[in-house]
């Protein structure tokens, strides 16, 4: 019996399941959801009675308008890691 020998980071990534750039931006999205879900950041976007608030840059001037959808972190993390890996 042989054993698989691994070299390098590519080799670690490929072992690790991460060897395409799509599978590496899924993961890093998920995992910047998680970190921004541990840190309450999703709680800034909906009402006490759970309703979505109106974006800004959607053309609401409403006074408890929110500055940042919550899913646009993830998105931007998963983006930046598959374009430039």
């Amino acid at each position: 019996m042989s054993q698989e020998v691994i070299e390098g980071w590519r080799g670690v990534m490929v072992a690790a399941g991460l060897g395409t750039p799509m599978s590496r931006a899924l993961t890093a999205a998920m995992l910047a959801g998680v970190v921004s879900y541990s840190m309450k950041m999703p709680r800034r976007a909906f009402r006490p009675d759970g309703t979505l608030r109106p974006s800004f840059h959607a053309g609401s001037y409403a006074p408890d308008a929110t500055d940042m959808h919550f899913l646009l972190t993830p998105v931007a993390v998963g983006a930046t890691v598959w374009l430039f890996t």
